[in-house]
């Protein structure tokens, strides 16, 4: 289904949806912190199937599989796997639920998720980030 609905997007010049299920860039990534759990516990919980039936999950420019995203609702849960794939090591819990409320400031503030380099920085320079978002343009 995913290589199917590629062609026709290509074929027809019409973007798939981000929002089409199944095929579009959302219809695997996760935020709420809930639901960010329940996937990571057993994806069926909230994903009717799995992406690699469609044909997702193969690696292009961008990740087609599923994703946990970092926002103003996310959870500890989906916060710890985020930052494993992103290499950033935490002393204890404290530190990482006081890094993941700056993040979701940050979110806040930003109106978009936060790409990696934005998360590594809020999280190895923590203070800085707090006093830099304390400012107002």
């Amino acid at each position: 289904m995913w290589r199917l609905a590629k062609y026709a997007a290509y074929a027809f010049r019409v973007p798939i949806p981000i929002n089409q299920p199944g095929v579009g860039d959302n219809a695997f990534a996760h935020a709420c912190g809930i639901h960010a759990d329940g996937v990571l516990k057993d994806a069926h919980n909230y994903e009717l199937y799995d992406f690699t039936s469609l044909g997702r999950g193969e690696p292009e420019i961008v990740e087609t599989g599923r994703q946990i995203c970092i926002g103003e609702y996310s959870g500890i849960k989906g916060f710890w796997n985020v930052s494993e794939k992103l290499e950033i090591v935490f002393r204890d819990d404290d530190e990482a639920r006081k890094v993941l409320d700056l993040v979701r400031h940050a979110n806040v503030l930003k109106q978009k998720p936060l790409v990696a380099d934005e998360v590594r920085f809020i999280a190895r320079q923590s203070e800085q980030a707090k006093k830099l978002m304390a400012l107002t343009p």
